[in-house]
């Protein structure tokens, strides 16, 4: 009897016989084992795919597409900081440089420098959701940063071109203050400190000591060095290029040589601070008119000290004295009636 050889117990015979496969049988053993290969080789090969198995390729290749993902995402934010101190560039330009120098303000529409059309950004869509967003952000960021600086070179390069055309207008311009001091009452309606009542105040003051030395804010030439009963001692400058007249009244005395016809220049010294006239203490009264007496608020034309965020704040305090003195003359109507 061959070991190798299976056998079987035949009843009808009592006798152990040989067991022969029949090709039926062979085909589907064989067919068995066919399959259970395929479904391990199906298992590896899923395995694979979902990264449950890699390669050292592999894993060095994903570690870089992350640190690349994370390097990204820092450049995105650096681009986002940057853009607003664009912005920022942008606002100075309009609320400072153009009011000073009056050029036309940019419209909204070029300053917003948007594009339309069809999708710039398809190309991104091929990468996993969340890099092609921030592929996406990043690129409308960059352009956008680009017609921004763009756009500001321009506006730099018109400014400057009209500073040059414009430089004895500018020289002219009122930009300085004419002391160095605290203002202590701002350009608008006020209750009167003398006659207690409500009226406009068509200037700034400025807290000093008798006798602090005034200076021109701008080249021109003396219109008037005379007294009245209200202003007191006071210097009319014209500036003809600019089409501006300023004032400084309570003064102590004119400076030497300062009589109509002087021409002076900015920084310039013109007058002494007193308290002449009808003022309750020392102190400069500053005036800025157009040749049609309209009178204009100074603090617009204060450069550089005078920053536009100085300006909303002095705004923002004389709007407060407005109420308050309208709330106090309201009052006092109100007893007298």
């Amino acid at each position: 009897m061959n070991p190798e050889t299976e056998y079987r117990y035949d009843p009808e015979t009592c006798r152990f016989v040989e067991v022969r496969e029949t090709s039926l049988e062979k085909a589907k053993r064989y067919a068995w084992v066919f399959g259970l290969v395929l479904m391990l080789a199906g298992a590896l090969a899923w395995a694979m795919e979902t990264e449950l198995i890699r390669t050292p390729t592999e894993y060095a290749l994903q570690s870089e597409n992350e640190a690349l993902h994370h390097q990204l995402e820092r450049a995105s934010g650096q681009l986002e900081v940057l853009s607003d101190e664009i912005d920022e560039l942008a606002s100075r330009d309009e609320e400072l440089y153009r009011t000073l120098l009056q050029v036309e303000p940019i419209s909204d529409d070029i300053r917003q420098v948007g594009v339309g059309g069809a999708d710039q950004y398809g190309e991104f869509d091929r990468f996993e959701e969340d890099t092609a967003t921030l592929l996406r952000e990043t690129e409308a960021l960059l352009d956008k940063m680009e017609r921004q600086v763009g756009l500001q070179s321009a506006s730099y390069r018109e400014l400057v071109r009209y500073a040059e055309q414009h430089e004895d207008r500018l020289d002219q311009l009122p930009a300085l203050r004419p002391v160095n001091a605290r203002i202590v009452s701002n350009y608008g309606y006020r209750t009167d400190p003398i006659l207690g009542v409500r009226r406009m105040h068509s200037g700034i003051d400025f807290v000093t000591r008798m006798g602090t030395p005034v200076v021109a804010p701008a080249d021109g030439v003396v219109l008037e060095s005379t007294y009245s009963s209200s202003y007191g001692n006071y210097v009319d400058l014209r500036h003809p290029e600019t089409g501006y007249i300023t004032r400084y009244a309570h003064l102590s005395e004119p400076a030497d040589g300062i009589r109509p016809g002087t021409q002076v220049k900015r920084g310039e010294l013109i007058a002494y601070t007193g308290n002449s006239g009808r003022s309750t203490g020392p102190h400069l009264h500053y005036e800025l008119r157009t040749e049609n007496d309209e009178a204009l608020n100074p603090l617009n034309f204060f450069v550089p000290d005078m920053t536009p965020q100085t300006y909303i704040t002095l705004a923002a305090q004389n709007d407060q004295h407005e109420l308050h003195d309208h709330a106090g003359t309201e009052q006092t109507l109100s007893m007298m009636r």
